[in-house]
């Protein structure tokens, strides 16, 4: 998703939570502990979501919340740690959709009687309105529906009046789908909140600050954007098969001092410290021996990378790119991530098929020393010693000390680098604006969906300015991924570790690695039945406070 998390500089203030004494260290009701239901529970998190609006937000934090309002026809399992989490079972739909036509053609049948939270029943067509909320707002990977969907970038460009890919009938509650080409991760997408039905009149703008009518477990009540946003359960969820949470309202506050935030969840003044932030150094050894039945270090399929803008100067020249892949010490970023970084130079990770294993970095291993010689060699072949550049990157920890490190790191070959830091809410909005065209910076995913086409497609040329900051465009490179990803991973597995090495050869990024995410909870909740989930973070259905 797109997403670590996702048109304006700004400079945050930290705001410190007040220390309180409290109760503090291992709770002993250890994890059998029994749960209730109701309740409310506070999650602190460092960054807000891009928006409360399913139909923009493509964030690790956006979709935590969304994913609870509105239900899809599709859905991730939920309750479920690990890989099984990213199985896909049926939720508005009636059923795993039919697929003929060679791949071309996929059909789905709405279940009768469903509602949105507020009574409204829910017909087929909500789904087109959806989609066309998607390209015109638009969503921050519009393009997994304008470059799949039949006639989806005809609507987009004010050509068509509908998209006419998407053909619905609401009194049989069918709904099919035309695609352009055989594309299998068509299902994940449906799958995805910002597919999710919405009822006829949805304004096509940013509902930012009231979120959209949904048919999931919980729905929104207030919301103040940037700061706090509430879920209050819905009484009227009708979907079978979903779990309908425990709690009754969830309050997700944010402040940037994601210190703070660790402190307050330590000495439970709150309840989850939001998995998309890193536990600072400073605090990690007080939370693994005093909170240790309470937090757990998970593996996620997520890359970490520096992109480069490659059309034009410095790093419209590959032997720039390379040098700067050659003299970046991977070590050190992770060890400013609290070594919660892996270290690595793919960008398909450990849990992908298609990950290169063993892996072969060509300029140095990310596990060691930088190949500092190999780099001011490459660098004085470029000719671009003495080129400014702009990093772009996070005002939140520990982005801000990698993009201190990775400007360090351009200086050091010869470049003169000015940094540019952007509030972490707005980032990715901001370097993903056509208008901004960004030279280089910081960019991150979290897996959407357990297939390399997830991580590969960031760099093809249809993939656009909002997640290919860079600009890429090589023809092998779409050529292949189009070819790819229309067969099984399994089968093509070597031809994706082939295609991630090409790119690491190209240097069209400089991946250093792959992340774990904390499980952290106050000793309020019953921490063994919380998920952390590959798909959705903090599987919000599975919080439970404690009897």
């Amino acid at each position: 998703m797109k997403k670590g998390i996702r048109l304006i500089v700004a400079t945050a203030v930290a705001a410190v939570v007040p220390m309180v004494v409290a109760a503090c260290g291992s709770s002993s009701s250890g994890s059998g502990a029994a749960g209730k239901e109701g309740g409310t529970i506070t999650i602190a998190s460092g960054t807000a979501p891009q928006s409360a609006d399913q139909g923009l937000d493509f964030s690790t934090q956006g979709t935590e919340l969304t994913s609870v309002v509105n239900t899809p026809l599709l859905t991730f399992v939920r309750g479920v740690e690990g890989a099984a989490g990213s199985k896909i079972v049926p939720a508005l739909a009636t059923s795993m959709p039919t697929v003929s036509h060679g791949g071309l053609t996929y059909t789905f049948y709405l279940r009768k009687g469903l509602h949105y939270s507020n009574g409204k029943s829910i017909v087929a067509s909500d789904v087109t309105r959806a989609l066309e909320r998607d390209l015109v707002i638009p969503w921050q990977v519009a393009s997994f529906v304008g470059a799949n969907i039949q006639g989806a970038n005809a609507y987009a460009s004010h050509k068509s009046n509908t998209i006419s890919g998407v053909l619905t009938n609401n009194a049989t509650g069918q709904i099919v789908l035309h695609l352009t080409h055989p594309f299998a991760p068509i299902i994940d997408i449906f799958a995805l909140p910002g597919t999710a039905p919405v009822p006829p009149g949805t304004a096509m703008r940013n509902l930012a600050s009231t979120g959209t009518i949904g048919d999931g477990p919980y729905q929104w009540g207030p919301i103040t954007p940037g700061h706090t946003y509430t879920l209050l359960k819905n009484t009227k969820f009708d979907v079978p098969g979903i779990p309908r949470g425990h709690v009754d309202k969830i309050v997700y506050n944010v402040n940037s001092n994601v210190l703070a935030n660790a402190e307050s969840v330590l000495r439970n003044q709150a309840d989850v410290f939001d998995p998309g932030d890193t536990l600072p150094a400073s605090i990690l050894n007080q939370v693994e021996t005093q909170a240790r039945d309470r937090y757990q270090p998970v593996p996620t399929n997520s890359s970490y990378y520096w992109f480069f803008a490659v059309n034009k100067k410095p790093f419209n020249n590959i032997y720039a790119r390379q040098a700067v892949q050659a003299a970046l010490d991977a070590r050190a970023l992770s060890r400013l991530d609290s070594g919660f970084i892996k270290e690595d130079c793919h960008l398909i990770p450990f849990g992908i098929v298609g990950h290169s294993d063993p892996s072969n970095c060509p300029f140095h291993n990310p596990a060691a020393a930088p190949n500092m010689k190999l780099a001011k060699q490459l660098m004085k072949k470029s000719g671009m010693i003495g080129q400014p550049v702009t990093v772009w990157g996070e005002e939140r920890s520990p982005r801000r000390q990698w993009l201190d490190y990775y400007a360090n790191v351009l200086n050091s070959l010869g470049l003169h680098a000015t940094e540019k830091v952007i509030s972490s809410g707005v980032y990715f909005t901001t370097i993903g604006a056509p208008s901004t065209k960004p030279e280089t910076g910081f960019g991150d995913w979290v897996q959407d969906f357990p297939v390399p086409w997830d991580f590969m497609q960031l760099f093809t040329c249809t993939a656009g300015s909002s997640l290919n900051y860079g600009y890429v465009c090589d023809k092998h490179y779409d050529s292949q991924v189009n070819a790819l990803v229309a067969k099984p991973p399994d089968q093509v597995a070597n031809q994706w570790a082939a295609l991630d090495q090409y790119a690491v050869g190209k240097a069209y990024f400089a991946a250093f690695g792959h992340q774990e995410f904390p499980k952290f909870y106050s000793d309020r909740l019953v921490f063994s039945k919380g998920v952390l989930s590959v798909e959705y973070q903090t599987d919000l259905t599975s919080l439970q406070l404690k009897k």
